[in-house]
């Protein structure tokens, strides 16, 4: 099980890098195994890579989502996510961007499904916060989607100007964000 953890863990990291480009004689030297070792564990690139990238979208998803209680702390978490290392930044860069062909009815619709169901979950946020009068009445969806580019952009902030720790300003950038819809 470690072999295969390795394996993976590799994977993830060289896809992030490289895409689909990298080769399993890179991985598995990277690894310090032998090529036909991988088939041990793997029957295929592919069957790798699907399982590198629905074990890392089921991180993304479901670690955040059962914990979400409150827009602030849903901003945290998934900015938090992203800053564990720049790794899970490109990796979800390049997935998003340049998938690989062969999900891209699979796992790539996977992702936009439980991104909706995401988008749901704050917009019943937004909404309960605003029957409280803890937000201020307005559309939700415009809430909710100032609320996604706030957290993409300083995402994107992250990997144009790699030496910016912007963890430093989320209490301000968060209470701006606040004192504008609260």
């Amino acid at each position: 099980m470690e072999t295969k953890k390795k394996i993976m863990n590799s994977a993830f990291r060289l896809f992030s890098e490289k895409g689909n480009e990298f080769s399993l004689t890179e991985l598995a030297n990277e690894v310090g195994i032998k090529k036909a070792s991988i088939y041990a564990h793997f029957a295929s690139k592919e069957v790798l890579l699907y399982e590198v990238i629905d074990q890392e979208i089921y991180e993304y998803f479901f670690e955040i989502d059962e914990q979400s209680r409150d827009l602030k702390s849903t901003f945290y978490m998934i900015l938090n996510y992203y800053n564990k290392s720049k790794t899970k930044r490109y990796f979800w860069k390049r997935l998003l961007l340049f998938p690989p062909a062969a999900f891209e009815t699979t796992l790539i619709q996977k992702i936009n499904k439980l991104s909706e169901h995401r988008y749901e979950i704050i917009k019943d946020l937004i909404k309960s916060n605003m029957e409280t009068g803890i937000i201020k009445p307005q559309d939700p969806g415009t809430v909710l989607y100032s609320f996604l580019a706030m957290i993409h952009g300083l995402v994107s902030i992250t990997m144009i100007y790699e030496s910016e720790d912007l963890t430093i300003n989320y209490d301000g950038l968060w209470q701006n964000f606040w004192n504008g819809i609260s």
